[in-house]
């Protein structure tokens, strides 16, 4: 058996026991499409340990479908996930749609050897989970406030307003299709998403903070951490007392304005 099946097999399993996440497109077509897809994958002791996927939505690279083995959790895993996410979207040309070995003009018949500009979309993160959003907060991320935003569409406040419009149209798209899928095959996650989803926050990661390193490059259990006490709240959750990561809102409120 290869590794890409020991892998669906074990994703398999979590993605089915995990109402948040999306359902499993059973073993054989995760083994099929899972090289296909930007992810990133942990091991401990030789066995799976935690996994995360990087796609391209709207103008933005999305971290999602992040699983952590349910044994190992505590450990600091989301961390390790979070700080890999950051490395490969500040690094990975592929990721961000940028062609590599440099720009070809055929009009002109130039070529520009400068490279690729690798970031150029922002890093963006949704969970309802606190010890995620520690993970989150802990590698730079900043949790959206909730706003109205008629011009974009939203008259209640909602941290996803602060997203482009384009991108919010084509998160929309992505879970009305997860939505269809859901009623056919895993029907029961309707109740749950419905029920939970005000509860979900919008994290986010801009292009001019790329090259900035996450607050805590060390791993440290979520336990040990906890959560800043502005996320614990907003997140309701009672079980974390992490300090206050210092961290300037300017370039996310610029960013949040379209500027």
């Amino acid at each position: 058996m290869s590794e890409d099946e020991h892998l669906a097999i074990w994703l398999d399993t979590q993605l089915r026991t995990e109402l948040d996440l999306r359902p499993s497109r059973g073993v054989s077509k995760e083994t099929r499409l899972g090289p296909k897809t930007p992810r990133i994958i942990l091991l401990e002791d030789g066995e799976f340990a935690g996994y995360a996927e990087l796609r391209r939505v709207g103008g933005a690279i999305e971290l999602a479908t992040v699983v952590v083995e349910p044994s190992l959790r505590g450990k600091g895993l989301a961390h390790q996930i979070v700080q890999q996410a950051w490395e490969r979207w500040r690094q990975d040309p592929v990721l961000h749609g940028t062609p590599l070995g440099g720009q070809v003009d055929l009009v002109k018949a130039t070529h520009d050897d400068s490279g690729p500009e690798v970031v150029r979309s922002p890093l963006i993160s949704f969970t309802r989970d606190a010890a995620m959003a520690a993970a989150l907060v802990g590698g730079g991320f900043t949790m959206m406030p909730r706003k109205r935003r008629a011009s974009r569409l939203w008259l209640w406040k909602s941290g996803f307003a602060a997203l482009p419009l384009w991108t919010q149209i084509c998160i929309a798209m992505d879970r009305l299709y997860r939505g269809v899928i859901f009623t056919f095959k895993s029907p029961k996650r309707i109740p749950h998403f419905i029920r939970n989803s005000r509860n979900y926050r919008l994290f986010v990661r801009i292009p001019e903070t790329a090259e900035r390193p996450p607050p805590r490059m060390h791993m440290r259990s979520e336990r040990e951490g906890g959560v800043p006490a502005d996320v614990m709240d907003q997140m309701e959750a009672v079980a974390f007392t992490m300090n206050d990561v210092e961290t300037s809102l300017e370039d996310i409120t610029a960013w949040d304005e379209g500027e």
